[in-house]
């Protein structure tokens, strides 16, 4: 599960301006224009990993016109050795007439594990929103975008407009994970001539940006983006369509990287009270501060990192103050049931009568810990998967045991970083745990069955962009232990 966030802003990239057609100067659009195909190959550190083909396309719904915009995604990769094909349908539905509302998007992806379909639907001032998500099916309701197709454009009039590099052009975009809109910027870097099919043409250099990620987009002036490139590790390539199509070889599969050697460490990370290291190659802004967690950077840039085992309260209480400070880390999402009965059952014969957060938290700790057998890679996306199919990865073991915490009424929120593997393998690997509110917050690891969680867990921000400046870094990296007691 650690290549979703290249799937979503892969998927940003393309839809962000790749139509070859610019928008009037009135906000009226020559649908004629508009229509077209464009194919592009994905690239990982050079290295092909699938392919988008992207088009625009008049067509009615209900008996009106629109104009659909589509989206063809393969994307081959390996994680923990196990080849990863994710194929991704999407449509962003637009109304054909000013002011060309958005009324519709469809999603589906698909696995050789799981299969996920959301449709959203406008509906008035609201979405419908249905989400199919390994055979279960959820409805709810939420504000309708205010994104337009105009909007969805602007990148393309921006460059069709000849701005001067430092210029910048901010719009709305609808996120359909999020389902919200969401602020973004265009700005131009530089123009460029490049030889293309044969002719010199100019190239826009631009620089997307939204909230949580970052795009580096190259368009003609005509608007058609001839590549856009991620973070320095993911790019997109237009290219013709047989060359677009051609998936790697067996030997040339981009392969997530996972661990980190490191010496000099000899003993079980629960023995490790507190673990200083020095850090080197980690991309700023992607270590987290925390009160187990403290670093400082030296003159010469290497990150000091002191680690510690978290305490946890000898008398604790969760006070209803407490969870209204904490609800969002209480809700039942698509992902995290809590309050399913199944869930809800479970956790109830877990906790059986203890009412000590401390206590509940260890047993459900430990529950998952005994009954989710461990799994080199695992893909279930939702909690009640977890304990339907009791297998997974860090990531389920995770997941699990936040839905089951939720569903006990003790907040719980997933974390992401590195933790020793042991003396056996010497590396810190890609993990992920949870933390749980018992009057504070602890580290909780349910796939190591530890609460508190060992001192040897580094937690990493890897939302958004984050995580693509920790892929390009992430063979860079060096640790080197500098104490431990």
């Amino acid at each position: 599960m650690m290549y979703a966030p290249i799937r979503a802003v892969l998927l940003l990239a393309v839809l962000a301006g790749a139509t070859g057609a610019a928008a009037a100067a009135e906000e009226t659009l020559d649908f004629d224009e508009l229509v077209g195909t464009q194919w592009y190959g994905i690239y990982a550190f050079g290295r092909k990993a699938g392919y988008v083909r992207r088009t625009t396309e008049r067509a009615e719904l209900d008996g009106k016109p629109v104009v659909a915009e589509r989206a063809r995604m393969r994307l081959l990769t390996k994680v923990a050795g196990q080849k990863v094909l994710e194929q991704l349908h999407t449509d962003y539905v637009y109304a054909g007439a000013p002011p060309y509302e958005l009324i519709l998007v469809e999603s589906e992806s698909r696995t050789s594990t799981s299969t996920e379909r959301r449709r959203i639907e406008r509906d008035g001032e609201e979405f419908v929103v249905t989400h199919l998500l390994h055979g279960r099916t959820t409805t709810k309701r939420v504000p309708a975008s205010t994104a337009t197709l105009i909007d969805e454009l602007t990148v393309e009039r921006f460059v069709g407009c000849s701005p001067k590099p430092g210029e910048t052009v901010r719009y709305v975009s609808f996120d359909s994970d999020m389902l919200k809109d969401v602020e973004c910027s265009a700005r131009l870097l530089e123009v460029v001539e490049e030889e293309r099919d044969g002719e010199t043409r100019r190239v826009f250099v631009v620089e997307v940006s939204r909230a949580d990620s970052q795009h580096e987009s190259r368009l003609l002036e005509d608007g058609t983006t001839v590549s856009a490139t991620l973070g320095g590790t993911m790019t997109l390539r237009l290219e013709d369509e047989a060359t677009a199509c051609a998936m790697p070889d067996e030997n040339e599969i981009f392969e997530v990287r996972r661990t980190i050697p490191i010496a000099g460490l000899d003993m079980d990370g629960e023995e490790i009270g507190t673990l200083t290291l020095a850090i080197t190659g980690l991309p700023e802004g992607v270590l987290a501060a925390s009160p187990r967690q403290r670093f400082e950077r030296r003159e010469d840039g290497v990150l000091v990192v002191t680690l510690t085992v978290t305490s946890v309260p000898a008398e604790a209480s969760v006070t209803d103050e407490d969870r209204g400070r904490f609800s969002r880390f209480l809700e039942s999402t698509d992902e995290i049931q809590a309050d399913h009965e199944r869930i809800l059952r479970r956790a109830r014969r877990i906790v059986g009568s203890r009412n000590e957060p401390v206590e509940q938290a260890r047993r459900i700790c430990r529950w998952v810990h005994r009954h989710v057998k461990s799994a080199a890679f695992s893909n279930y996306k939702t909690a009640l998967d977890v304990l339907i199919h009791l297998e997974g990865d860090c990531t389920e073991h995770a997941l699990l045991f936040v839905a089951l915490c939720r569903a006990s009424g003790l907040p719980a929120r997933e974390v992401s970083g590195l933790v020793y593997s042991g003396p056996g393998e010497r590396v810190f690997g890609m993990h992920r745990w949870a933390e749980v509110y018992v009057g504070e917050w602890v580290d909780v690891d349910p796939a190591l069955g530890q609460l508190p969680a060992d001192a040897t867990h580094i937690v990493l921000e890897t939302e958004g962009d984050r995580w693509f400046d920790l892929l390009a870094a992430f063979g860079d990296i060096r640790l080197e232990v500098l104490g431990v007691e």
